[in-house]
């Protein structure tokens, strides 16, 4: 009696959370001109524009689009305006996974190979700063692939928001998977203006809720998104692609963590797994939504990795944008994989 009196509280919680917002549909970026790619980060500029990136590009640099918004707060259109990269790194750019415009700086991009957040001027040179990440974010204290997925900036306060897709070596004994079934135990860290490190916060995911792993698995946090002062929107993404694409499935959930209602962490050099629950920041549903491939059913399978803020609405709802990475539109001769962006319509 007690589990389906805790599913029922659970299902009444996600409908009052999804009353608050709404989701507009998928669009294929292909029939605005936007050509295949691993768009994993996104990230507005100003006005109309907006940058995005991939994680497997040729060089080090971003695309540059001008987006336009129906009254009901749906995309209109992408216009694209062209490519900036730096041809110095063609060959050797490393993996951008996500895409920040720092007023004052230019851009900044989380790069997974090498653990770093690297500034990119406006003008597609290298300025050689980069944020100071703290010594428990090496490359060597990650899990493989599951490093720099996520990066975020305040305007109003000029601050940095960062942290891995799944924890840490030195935090978690395995990444959460089917065979793992476990939350993830995740660092969230902060930097000032001067790229110097500020407050670390520590963030519990959801469990897996794959049973068994596909040909290609994927969990854990792939973006966060500061929408104002307090209010950060963590989206936590499991992805699970079968051999032959028939029922694979990608399960998306959006999370909002007031961050002045919680304490950073006191010692950092802790491992998470040590602390008390009551660490840990709370979360609130934000909305949950899922996408998937059946041969005799839906064909909508998305990999959202990539969130940003778009314009607001005149009832002050907050447009929120959503890029998934379709890895190039692979797929097999019955089915590929499209890059679809989705807007959503939140009231913090």
């Amino acid at each position: 009696m007690r589990i389906y009196i805790k599913l029922f509280f659970l299902l009444i919680s996600a409908t009052l959370c999804a009353q608050e917002i709404t989701i507009h549909k998928q669009h294929n970026m292909k029939k605005w001109g936007i050509p295949a790619g691993n768009y994993s980060g996104i990230t507005h500029i100003y006005n109309n524009m907006y940058a995005i990136v991939s994680d497997k590009q040729q060089a080090d640099g971003w695309m540059e689009t001008e987006m336009s918004f129906l009254s009901s707060g749906d995309i209109d259109k992408i216009l694209l305006h062209g490519w900036h990269f730096d041809n110095r790194t063609i060959g050797k750019a490393q993996d951008n996974e996500a895409v920040v415009y720092a007023t004052g700086h230019g851009f900044f991009v989380s790069n997974e190979n090498n653990q770093q957040i690297s500034e990119l001027s406006e003008a597609d040179i290298p300025s050689g700063k980069a944020l100071s990440i703290p010594a428990c974010f090496s490359k060597e204290n990650i899990f493989p692939n599951y490093g720099f997925e996520s990066l975020t900036y305040n305007r109003e306060k000029c601050i940095f928001w960062i942290t891995t897709e799944q924890g840490l070596r030195s935090d978690v004994s395995a990444p959460s998977s089917p065979e793992n079934p476990q939350p993830s135990l995740l660092r969230i860290q902060s930097f000032d203006a001067n790229l110097k490190p500020l407050r670390q916060y520590a963030y519990k995911t959801d469990a897996p809720q794959v049973k068994h792993t596909g040909k290609h698995y994927a969990f854990g946090v792939s973006e966060i998104l500061i929408v104002n002062d307090t209010t950060l929107l963590v989206m936590e993404r499991e992805l699970n692609i079968p051999k032959a694409y028939n029922r694979a499935k990608c399960y998306i959930r959006i999370y909002s963590v007031n961050l002045e209602q919680h304490q950073p962490l006191t010692d950092e050099s802790k491992p998470l797994s040590e602390l008390d629950s009551s660490a840990f920041i709370s979360k609130k549903l934000v909305c949950t939504f899922s996408t998937g491939f059946r041969i005799f059913g839906k064909k909508n399978l998305a990999n959202y990795e990539g969130m940003c803020l778009g314009p607001k609405q005149a009832d002050g709802s907050q447009i929120i944008l959503l890029v998934s990475d379709s890895q190039n539109r692979a797929g097999k001769a019955f089915f590929h994989l499209k890059d679809y962006i989705r807007a959503i319509d939140y009231k913090p």
